[in-house]
């Protein structure tokens, strides 16, 4: 029986906590990718910045939304681990995944203490890859895949464009305005990998989650990682 798309509604405030930066999941030491992009002049005002969140909300966004949904559907988060792995070209950003799946389980076991987080915990001592970490999460915290997806696709938005306020001063009500104008489309990627995850489930394998790249992100990540000093942590 294929999982249901959405949580209880009871838990909808789970999925709000999950996406408050303000949740203690390391999320605020990265700027995902944003402050290499503003070293490039890749990003410089909220036109470019609105390019760089619509560019890594449809590759790395729409991956890390499906292995998320495919964690909370309940598809085995060993073989999605190495799935995302596989999905990670740069190094720097694998590590960084980790750090930041390690984080967000510390803070996920204490507020919805589960055994599936425990085994996850044993299994991969060393952290797992943070969307996995986010499915697994939202299912003990009693949400559904389509949560995941959103808190995912929401999060490869938000990072950057809370990170470019701090890196260029931008207005935060034009950072606000930038995601506003993008959530129709964090909409329609949350839906695409529940889709996805779905599909997943019912062939029981994570080969058939998408694997959009953005090798420009892997890059700037491995010349980001050799910076002698850094605001941000990737």
């Amino acid at each position: 029986m294929t999982p249901p798309l959405t949580g209880r509604p009871a838990a909808r405030a789970a999925l709000l906590l999950l996406a408050d930066g303000r949740f203690p999941a390391g999320g605020h030491a990265h700027s995902g990718g944003a402050e290499a992009a503003v070293a490039d002049d890749r990003i410089r005002d909220a036109a470019t910045l609105a390019e760089f969140c619509r560019g890594r909300l449809h590759t790395t966004g729409l991956v890390a939304a499906a292995l998320a949904a495919a964690a909370t559907a309940g598809l085995d988060p060993l073989a999605l681990d190495d799935a995302a792995d596989a999905r990670t070209p740069s190094p720097a950003l694998r590590a960084v995944s980790r750090r930041l799946g390690r984080q967000l389980l510390r803070a996920a076991r204490a507020a919805w203490p589960d055994p599936a987080l425990d085994r996850i915990a044993a299994d991969r001592p060393r952290g797992a890859h943070q969307p996995v970490v986010l499915g697994v999460t939202a299912r003990a915290a009693g949400l559904g895949p389509l949560d995941a997806a959103h808190a995912a696709a929401y999060e490869s938005t938000g990072a950057p464009a809370t990170a470019a306020v701090r890196l260029l001063s931008l207005d935060p009500f034009h950072t606000a305005a930038v995601l506003a104008r993008l959530a129709p489309e964090i909409d329609a990627v949350a839906e695409a990998a529940a889709r996805a995850a779905a599909r997943a489930v019912a062939e029981g394998t994570a080969a058939v989650l998408p694997a959009a790249s953005a090798p420009l992100l892997d890059i700037a990540a491995e010349q980001h990682a050799a910076w002698p000093v850094r605001l941000f942590a990737s």
